[in-house]
């Protein structure tokens, strides 16, 4: 007997013992053989269904983080922003950073209008 396994006594259920001896029969096996056989693919199978249901859920997080990213990236920084001409747009820009809440929108619209409120005189007076 190989060093690397242990004897074990199992009780079976006199219907499950006689399928798993037709199945090790089928199969060319020993019910030692076959046993263990279906232990290990009941394994492999409970680690393949658990890798289907968690693989959606990761594409969504990456696809979600990916969006997110790519909207930082491309959208203008907050500087950038405060010198767009009108508070529309502003607004508008401010619109496509759909990971800001609606609190961050308002501090943000506030520095608008200071800043804008800063420039007004030198402009209005040239």
């Amino acid at each position: 007997m190989a060093r690397d396994t242990i004897n074990l006594v199992l009780r079976l259920p006199k219907p499950l013992h006689r399928r798993l001896t037709q199945q090790a029969r089928r199969n060319n096996v020993s019910l030692n053989t076959e046993i263990v056989n279906q232990l290990e693919g009941h394994e492999a199978a409970t680690i393949k269904r658990t890798a289907e249901i968690v693989q959606p859920l990761l594409d969504k997080a990456v696809r979600d983080s990916a969006t997110i990213a790519a909207e930082r990236a491309t959208s203008l920084s907050l500087v950038e922003l405060y010198d767009l001409a009108t508070e529309e747009e502003f607004l508008q820009a401010l619109g496509h950073w759909t990971f800001l809440s609606p609190e961050h929108v308002a501090q943000a619209l506030a520095i608008f209008r200071k800043r804008k409120a800063k420039t007004k005189p030198e402009t209005e007076g040239q």
